[in-house]
């Protein structure tokens, strides 16, 4: 199954440009989803893109050291996945599982060290947001280790969930342990619905650590 986008791997395509440098090392386990059961409400405010795109990170909002990258230098290649069925079919519905989700915004950072954090947002009611990415996550937590094929590098992925602050309605965390060409390296990507906004905040475990409440709150403003 070919994933046109890396798509549904966004933490693992941004693991593997780390790698064209870093360390690491966990297990395998099932993306932590913490959320409420109660009823999800229906009257959130559905954000264009444009204003998603107001509600990003910039290179001032994370401090000395990052600059945003052209959005023609962020386009992930084509990649293949083997060995997780359930994720080959996620990606197999949709050329990106987030496409479905037509109001979007991206923004791509080059960190100090040769790091690279990327922050998403998607809207759309909240209701279709749960039901979405909750798909994909479970999807993403399926298996243990996979393979990511691309056409020059055949990537080794362990997964591992993590536990993620209790912001907005609905929150996944998971730790990717990503080995190609004899190197490693760990990249951590945080899912935050709040509303009808969903935020995905990816890169080094610190660098998510560090600025993903920032980006919750600029995602959130009201």
């Amino acid at each position: 199954m070919r994933l046109r986008h890396c798509a549904i791997l966004t933490t693992t395509c941004l693991a593997l440009w780390a790698l064209t440098s870093c360390s690491a090392p966990p297990s395998a386990s099932t993306p932590t989803a913490t959320q409420e059961e109660a009823p999800i409400p229906v009257d959130h405010e559905v954000l264009p893109s444009k204003q998603l795109a107001e509600r990003l990170l910039t290179a001032d909002d994370l401090g000395p050291g990052y600059a945003a990258l052209p959005s023609a230098t962020t386009a992930a290649s084509e990649a293949s996945v083997e060995g997780c069925p359930q994720l080959e079919q996620v990606g197999s519905t949709v050329d990106s599982p987030y496409a479905m989700f037509p109001n979007q915004g991206k923004r791509v950072f080059a960190g100090p060290g040769g790091t690279q954090l990327t922050e998403e947002l998607y809207s759309a009611p909240p209701k279709d947001l749960s039901t979405g990415v909750g798909r994909i996550m479970t999807a993403m937590g399926a298996c243990p280790s996979y393979r990511l094929v691309t056409a020059t590098t055949v990537a080794e992925v362990r997964t591992q969930a993590v536990p993620v602050p209790r912001l907005g309605d609905e929150q996944w965390g998971q730790v990717l342990t990503v080995t190609a060409g004899g190197r490693r390296t760990v990249v951590q990507q945080t899912v935050i619905r709040d509303g009808a906004v969903l935020l995905v905040v990816s890169g080094s475990p610190t660098e998510v650590t560090v600025h993903g409440q920032a980006a919750v709150a600029k995602a959130t403003t009201r």
